[in-house]
């Protein structure tokens, strides 16, 4: 026992006291080199990590550094110490061409080959902990360039300022669980932002980056790029063996640069990758997108160690921000704002023992006390001690933030990004200012609402509109209650007289798919009703991807435009009006939707797998005034599937079946947008005239393929292909019933068509064309040019 005792300490003390660590720097910008390699004395040669740090080995007293770039180095250690290396002008030598097997392909190959069996995710549970750590600053080769002998006040201070802090500085830790084939959790267990305690700013380490460079496509900064480890990437990347390092018996590290080839247009990357042959396996990997377009432009970097002998996993994440276009000063070049950050992860269990219960479809939880914690968690927590920039980075952040109420106008822009003007206690609704439908025209509004500031478990709400087409007043009032948090369970009540689109799907959880088109589609609809409701609701989630609606409502329609409908039996209802009493059930199964719990906040992540609605409604007849009983079934499904390295491939199906009376209102309307607005509404039937076509069943389909935009290194057109194809089968209607002529898709309805998007670009919005044909079913023309429709398409470039 002595002997062990004494054995660990001796190791303990050779580990603590004389394990000397070296950081290497370039000798004009003190800026660190990373990855510089390293030949000690005695032993096999090997990396410095990221930050050009690395420990000595024992019984070493010079090491040779070597970089590319950059003069051989050789160094006496004395103990902790910073050296320098100074950079060289490189001599490009004539490269030759020749026939044969490129070196870095076939390493490459074997990468690929090996990248299942590699993936962190692939066979073993695990978990980790992680410490994260991000800063904005300024250019530091920039601030370098600022003399200390110079007159100029403004420079002067701008150094001055930025030798003292940072402007931003963001910290959080977490544990992350997973569990194969694709079970995973992260819980985020602190968090501590300069200036802000929002929790939405606590997610931002899990923005930056993939956690991995195994998956075909790799996220930068919210983007996604093909990474080269994908299948079919040989053909797509040109990769260049730069160096062999021999890092110990039987191990070697290769460096492959790797670039997109001259001829492919596809979102790629270029950087390097150091591939270790234990494996084949990816040991470290810089990263940039391959393109720079001025704008904010990422650089990622991933470093791996071998646990237990055989797993490479992943225990440095770097991420740098670079962004021209905001400059903090005109003066001198290249003054512009840097973010740095590291992500830290330890303490990794592999075949760890967790339950199925662990996971649900939150993925990433912020702990509802994250931003309490005190010094003692982050002193355990911090892979290092924050340094005098840092704690003044805080001190100052904090101090602005509460005199300027920097949080105040953090949430004032959330507000607003959520279509909702604050005003204290109260906010205004921005989208019921101004709306336009072709069958009342514009809409002028005003909604008023209680606002989070009041309360976030209750709101209270009305409108009031006016159409000037259709002449009519409109108004409602609205509130809604949260039961219990945890589950989101919320109990509604609304009052409103209004108007309502006859033969609408009546979806409350209208497919987002759909809802990126709504206000196109909207412009088209031409017939509607009048609509007086009393509507009380529950909902909720009854399973973590499973959201349900259980309503019931008394409504009175009135019929509108001289429509009339014969009923079956007259006590039903008048012929321009009748009364209904009905109950509806509505679920929403969004499959392995990944979604973020921010406190008493949920936002959905979405998924690569289908989205399904379901909505039965039954009226209740008897029900004071309500005559009228029928049934109507409504089912909507929708995907979006990438296709790699060529673009993206979206459905909609969408479904309705009515048993009993049904008028227009109660049917399902053909999702037309054909008519004199001639602009593009995707998931929709381009060519129909809308609100001509109704059936009591009915089922349509939607899809669209968009291609990869093709890359003309010009910021005014990126043009962008898709082709459309839309079908849809009705039955056929009683037109006896009705007083107005319309169409049945009881022939069917089915169109294609060609757009070319984004052909000019003007302020991020994009500018195409398109062309749709009417081939089939419907009301054919049996002249080809008037079953053609020319529309202009709109879209938004946010990147």
């Amino acid at each position: 026992m002595k002997t062990s005792l004494l054995s660990l300490f001796a190791i303990l003390f050779t580990t603590s006291f004389f394990a000397q660590q070296i950081q290497v720097q370039e000798s004009v910008s003190h800026t660190t080199i990373p990855f510089v390699k390293v030949y000690p004395q005695n032993g096999k040669p090997f990396l410095a990590d990221l930050d050009g740090r690395f420990t000595n080995p024992p019984g070493n007293a010079q090491v040779t550094l070597k970089m590319t770039s950059f003069r051989d180095t050789t160094i006496t250690i004395t103990g902790d110490m910073i050296v320098y290396m100074t950079e060289q002008a490189a001599e490009i030598e004539e490269v030759t061409i020749v026939p044969g097997v490129n070196p870095a392909e076939r390493i490459m190959n074997l990468a690929i080959e090996n990248r299942k069996k590699n993936h962190p995710k692939s066979d073993v549970a695990f978990k980790y902990d992680s410490y994260n750590k991000f800063v904005f600053t300024i250019n530091q080769d920039a601030l370098g360039q600022i003399s200390d002998t110079t007159s100029d006040t403004s420079l002067v201070d701008l150094k001055k300022f930025f030798n003292q802090q940072h402007i931003f500085l963001l910290e959080s830790t977490s544990t992350k669980y997973f569990k194969p084939p694709f079970k995973e959790k992260e819980v985020i267990s602190a968090y501590r932002v300069s200036g802000f305690t929002d929790p939405m700013l606590s997610t931002f380490a899990n923005e930056l980056q993939s956690f991995n460079f195994y998956d075909n496509q790799f996220d930068i900064f919210g983007r996604s790029y093909l990474n080269p480890l994908a299948l079919g990437s040989i053909r797509r990347y040109l990769f260049i063996l730069e160096d062999t390092t021999i890092t110990a018996p039987g191990d070697t590290t290769y460096t492959i640069q790797f670039r997109p080839r001259r001829d492919k247009n596809f979102e790629g990357m270029k950087g390097t990758l150091y591939i270790n042959t234990r494996g084949y396996a990816v040991e470290k990997v810089v990263a940039e997108p391959a393109e720079n377009n001025g704008g904010i432009h990422p650089t990622i970097i991933q470093e791996y160690a071998l646990l237990e002998g055989k797993k490479w996993f992943p225990y440095k994440l770097s991420t740098e921000v670079i962004a021209p276009g905001m400059s903090f000063s005109s003066k001198v070049k290249d003054a512009y704002l840097v973010g740095k950050g590291n992500t830290y992860i330890d303490r990794v269990v592999l075949n760890a023992d967790m339950k199925d219960e662990h996971f649900n479809a939150v993925f990433v939880e912020t702990a509802r006390d994250a931003n309490k914690k005190d010094s003692t968690h982050w002193d355990a927590k911090r892979k290092y001690d924050l340094d005098a920039k840092d704690l003044r980075t805080y001190e100052f952040v904090d101090s602005l933030s509460e005199k300027e109420n920097l949080e105040g106008k953090l949430k004032m822009l959330q507000s607003l990004l959520q279509g909702k003007i604050p005003l204290g206690y109260f906010q205004a609704d921005i989208l019921r200012l101004v709306n336009f439908r072709d069958y009342e025209g514009f809409r002028l509004g005003i909604g008023l609402e209680t606002s989070d500031k009041l309360s976030d478990r209750f709101r209270v709400g009305g409108y009031f509109a006016y159409g000037f087409k259709d002449k009519m007043w409109k108004y409602g009032g609205y509130g809604k209650v949260t039961l219990f948090p945890k589950y989101f369970l919320d109990f509604e009540a609304r009052y409103q007289q209004d108007i309502i689109e006859r033969g609408g799907t009546g979806l409350n959880s209208e497919p987002v798919i759909t809802l990126l088109n709504s206000f196109y589609r909207n412009v088209y609809i031409r017939q509607m009703d009048k609509q007086r409701i009393g509507e009380i609701a529950f909902s909720g989630y009854i399973f973590p991807r499973m959201k349900f609606r259980l309503s019931g409502s008394y409504q009175r329609i009135e019929f509108t435009d001289g429509y009339q409908y014969q009923w079956t039996k007259p006590e039903m209802g008048s012929i321009d009006h009748y009364d209904i009493a009905e109950s509806s059930l509505e679920l929403t199964w969004a499959i392995r939707d990944k979604v973020i719990s921010l406190g008493t906040k949920r936002v959905s992540k979405g998924s690569n797998w289908p989205i399904i609605t379901a909505k039965v409604t039954k009226s209740l007849p008897g029900v004071t005034a309500a005559k009228i009983d029928y049934t109507r079934l409504t089912l909507g499904v929708q995907q979006i599937v990438p296709i790699r390295a060529v673009g993206k491939l979206t459905y909609v199906l969408m479904g309705t079946a009515v048993d009993g009376d049904a008028p227009l209102l109660l049917q399902q309307v053909g999702q037309g947008t054909g008519g004199m607005w001639k602009i593009s509404a995707a998931n929709s039937f381009e060519t129909m005239i809308a609100s001509t076509y109704y059936s009591s069943r009915m089922t349509a389909l939607f899809t669209r393929f968009d291609f990869k935009a093709i890359k003309t290194n010009k910021k005014w057109t990126q043009p962008q292909f898709a082709v459309h194809h839309a079908i849809g089968y009705g039955s056929k209607e009683d037109m006896a019933r009705h007083s107005i002529a319309f169409n049945s898709l009881d022939k069917g309805y089915a169109e294609a068509g060609l757009i070319a998007n984004n052909l000019i670009i003007l302020s991020r919005i994009g500018f195409g064309i398109g062309g749709f044909y009417h081939y089939a079913g419907g009301v054919i023309s049996p002249k080809v040019e008037n079953n053609l429709m020319a529309k202009f398409t709109l879209s938004i470039n946010l990147f």
